[in-house]
């Protein structure tokens, strides 16, 4: 039964990358990718709707080019402008921070804006709601990482050594500012020189941030694995479940909440958009998230116990209920905190907004251990395991079969 929605959720992913290839956020392609998601879903569910919401795609990892310009111009006010330099530096750190690490908006209105589309659909059941659960994915791709092209073993040397070196001109500009300070009043000599030997050590580090503004291409991944195959089963766990209602064996009180967000490349855009759209919905019944990421090999499959570089907690309960279930279905059930300078999925935002939401991923997750797809333009529907595809589907029904069992 479940093989034959694993296949469809495979034939679906290539049929959409073969007819509109990459879809980065915001562009053409991936809103003709929603449309035709928009399509499938719409023949299972009682309600569907497209999203549209603002997103500013570039701000995401472009920012990494405004912090190589400032470093350089940090490194040289460090010889002459200290305070200039912290106040540089300052700026560059809470980028780094908010903007890459937190994810937050800080550089977006600097950006072009573009239209993203969530693709929404609503099943039913056939009592009264007493809970709902989203089943999620996202069809927008990625940009490729070129790091992970060329020399993909130097990848956290490259990221640590980069921004490391960012970091350390920040701490030295303070350092340095303090000193000159000191030297103000106690006619402390050499200061001059300490600035000028500090600027040009900074300088001498820049090619480690340099390469930083060629770490992601301007063009997109095929986006099988991450994450569009997730988009598609999440729609076949939807089917399994129309299906059971049209037989007269459907959910009593749990309503199915199909998402596939647009914008999860650039920074979890589309599922903050819905999050902030449907919030007060969240907060009207028990809501549980069923977020699917990184879809390539079963051996790999586990739970996240945090997202969002460890920022948000995701639901122990769910997370742990998800485990036994995967446990009992003789699958991988291991649970662990996302690694740090990993990212984070859409379910951080589910979170977030008060949702119990789990994530899981069927991939190595850390910066030396990733699936050699992922990033890349090798990421076509022959890196997904179907045997990953088959087993999410069955794992996520039995997630909802677990929920609606609860029903006193």
């Amino acid at each position: 039964m479940y093989s034959d929605r694993a296949k469809n959720a495979m034939e679906f992913t290539a049929k959409i990358i073969d007819a509109y290839g990459p879809r980065l956020a915001g562009s053409e392609a991936c809103r003709k990718a929603a449309e035709a998601i928009r399509a499938r879903i719409g023949a299972l569910c009682d309600s569907t709707t497209i999203e549209d919401f603002v997103v500013h795609p570039g701000a995401f990892l472009d920012f990494i080019k405004v912090l190589v310009v400032a470093y350089a111009i940090d490194a040289l006010a460090l010889a002459f402008v200290p305070i200039a330099s912290i106040v540089l530096g300052t700026a560059s750190i809470a980028v780094l921070v908010f903007g890459f690490i937190l994810y937050r908006e800080v550089l977006d209105p600097f950006f072009p804006a573009l239209e993203g589309h969530n693709v929404v659909g609503v099943l039913e059941p056939e009592g009264e709601v007493l809970r709902q659960v989203i089943v999620s994915g996202h069809h927008d791709s990625a940009r490729i990482f070129n790091f992970y092209i060329d020399r993909p073993e130097l990848y956290s040397r490259r990221i640590y050594g980069g921004i490391g070196s960012v970091v350390a001109l920040w701490i030295a500009s303070i350092v340095v500012a303090l000193v000159s300070g000191l030297a103000m009043k106690t006619s402390l000599i050499g200061v001059d020189l300490l600035r000028a030997i500090s600027a040009a050590a900074f300088l001498g580090l820049f090619p480690f941030v340099l390469h930083l503004w060629f770490f992601a291409s301007d063009k997109g991944t095929p986006g099988a694995g991450d994450n569009l195959v997730a988009s598609a089963l999440a729609l076949e766990i939807v089917a399994e479940f129309a299906q059971r209602r049209e037989e007269g064996k459907g959910l009593a009180h749990t309503r199915l909440v199909f998402a596939s967000f647009d914008a999860e490349e650039a920074g979890l855009r589309g599922a903050r958009a819905f999050a902030r759209r449907h919030g007060k919905e969240f907060a009207s019944l028990p809501s549980y998230g069923y977020n699917m990421d990184c879809v390539y090999n079963l051996s790999d499959l586990s739970m996240l116990t945090s997202d969002l570089n460890g920022s948000v907690k995701l639901d122990a309960e769910a997370t742990a209920r998800l485990a036994k279930l995967a446990a009992a279905e003789g699958l991988p059930s291991a649970t662990k905190p996302i690694a740090f300078l990993t990212g984070g999925t859409d379910a951080a935002e589910l979170a977030a907004a008060g949702v119990h939401a789990t994530s899981l991923i069927a991939m190595r997750w850390g910066n030396d251990a990733r699936s050699s797809a992922y990033h890349t333009p090798r990421d076509t529907i022959d890196s997904v395991d179907p045997a990953a595809v088959e087993a999410l589907i069955r794992l996520g029904a039995r997630f909802i079969e677990s929920l609606e069992a609860d029903t006193p």
